[in-house]
């Protein structure tokens, strides 16, 4: 019948709310991220202090995930998915207006909090809202409308910057994310754990979490695979492609490329993210992004080097998505938002280190070492995960 139909249920109204708030609220992230350092700059910020304050974004997402993800199962989604776009309203204002670049240091904490709130949260909600064999095919929809408004915000941002100025770009991303603050506030409706069946003793609860060896297992995927793009790809490959004689055109369009196939990927890979294959994507990915960077330290033609960034924006796409989908459907209810946040405070640790022990193997073997070198974990991390994954299920069914 049709009200039984996969997507009928996946887009009624309390899901395409989701979906549509997570958009908004991406495209405004999708702007401010770039803009940070230019406006950074344009304030009077050095090179040093900037990457010293984008720093504070990873640590603050390390800091609250948890605690977010607890307070959540205890109290409900809605609420603080309106927070966190609130504090990105707040930090589009102090970018714009900031008078000193200290300043730039509350902003980039209300950045990291606002991401946790918005977008782990509302991986979290889908897990509320979809039954367990639909939460593959809803986690894919979720990810793509944050790939979507992420690639969206550069580009709105960017024409009002060009029409009215910088200022008046990161204004109109405030009120941006003040609708969608109200958009999940007023469209968005907490269910399980939000009506009632809410999580009780927040200390017993995270002992469950603890007990739990499948979602440790996707925290190390996480933690793997994070530092592929925002440690390996975000930082060395523009030096890598720079050394290679490419221009600035040329490496902004090997990141569009990354971007459209990393954005393309996710609903089909949430289509087959079901309980049985959600694991089993994550460790293709994770595979397919070893590969992907290893590759990057032999190659030196432009063809293949954005063939190799396709690969990794797929892998990149794929994981975003059956990891999400893998832990709300292996998590216990009433841990669904903290079994998110240690997830993503997986990540949010290997992406706030990464940099920093990269760069210092970079510094002392050389910019391709660092290729090689994290090719190289990816892989291994893959090869023992594989075992430990069916390993993990088999104890659990029993």
């Amino acid at each position: 019948m049709l009200s039984t139909m996969p997507w009928q249920r996946l887009l009624r109204r309390e899901l395409f709310a989701l979906y549509f708030t997570i958009f908004v609220a991406d495209t405004v992230v999708g702007y401010l991220l770039p803009a940070f350092p230019l406006r950074a700059r344009e304030i009077g910020a050095s090179l040093l202090l900037i990457g010293s304050l984008a720093a504070f974004n990873g640590a603050t997402q390390v800091l609250v995930s948890v605690p977010v993800g607890v307070i959540s199962d205890r109290f409900g989604r809605r609420r603080l998915i309106a927070a966190g776009s609130a504090a990105f309203a707040a930090a589009g204002l102090l970018l714009a207006l900031a008078p000193a670049p200290l300043w730039l240091l509350l902003a980039q904490v209300l950045l990291g909090l606002g991401i946790v709130c918005v977008f782990a949260m509302g991986a979290a909600m889908v897990g509320d809202y979809a039954a367990p064999a639909d939460r593959g095919l809803a986690m894919g929809m979720l990810t793509t409308s944050m790939g979507l408004g992420f690639a969206a915000g550069p580009l709105l941002g960017g024409l009002i910057a060009e029409a009215f100025g910088v200022v008046t770009s990161l204004s109109f991303m405030a009120l941006l994310a003040m609708a969608a603050a109200g958009l999940a506030w007023f469209t968005l409706v907490d269910e399980g754990i939000g009506r009632g069946v809410r999580a009780g003793n927040p200390l017993a609860n995270l002992r469950v979490l603890g007990a739990n060896r499948l979602i440790l297992l996707a925290a190390v995927a996480n933690f793997l695979l994070s530092p592929v793009f925002n440690g390996v790809v975000v930082n060395f490959m523009p030096l890598q492609a720079g050394a290679l004689g490419f221009s600035a055109l040329a490496i902004g369009s090997l990141f569009t490329l990354r971007a459209l196939a990393s954005t393309l990927t996710r609903l089909p890979t949430g289509a087959i993210s079901t309980p049985a294959w959600s694991y089993r994507l994550m460790l293709f990915s994770l595979f397919l992004g070893g590969l992907a960077v290893l590759a990057m330290a032999y190659i030196t033609e432009y063809a293949l080097l954005s063939v190799v960034l396709v690969a990794e924006g797929i892998s990149y796409g794929m994981f975003l998505t059956a990891g999400n989908a893998f832990v709300t459907q292996y998590a216990d209810a009433q841990v669904r938002g903290a079994s998110l946040g240690a997830y993503n405070m997986a990540g949010g640790i290997s992406i706030a280190l990464s940099p920093i022990l990269l760069g210092a193997l970079a510094q002392n073997l050389g910019l391709s070492t660092v290729f090689f070198g994290m090719g190289i974990a990816a892989l291994a991390g893959t090869a023992v995960l594989a075992v430990a994954f069916p390993r993990a299920l088999s104890a659990a069914r029993q």
